[in-house]
């Protein structure tokens, strides 16, 4: 899951603990605290150990994108095709141009 990663780190940091010290009370490696400080990411265990930790809410730590749902439906269009349709439009355009000449 993805993680408020700079919230994370300015919440250990205004403890005054260091990666280690966090790690230690959470009960997981030096590397899960690193990669959850570098890159947001964490199993659920480790955000429930965070959160008790931290003495906050699980929910406050989750990164915007996690807080958001998101509609199954509403997929982005890949950038190729809207190229494509772009091109076919210009193409179009071209042609029809070239039959008022």
């Amino acid at each position: 899951m993805q993680l408020n990663f700079v919230f994370i780190r300015q919440l250990r940091t205004e403890k005054g603990w260091t990666q280690q010290h966090l790690a230690d009370i959470c009960a997981v490696s030096l590397r899960t605290i690193q990669r959850v400080e570098v890159h947001g990411i964490a199993s659920l265990e480790t955000s429930k150990a965070l959160a008790a930790a931290f003495e906050v809410n699980r929910e406050s730590l989750l990164a915007e994108q996690e807080l958001t749902v998101i509609d199954a439906s509403k997929k982005p269009v890949p950038l190729w095709l809207l190229a494509v349709t772009f091109l076919a439009g210009v193409l179009c355009g071209a042609f029809l141009l070239s039959l008022l000449r």
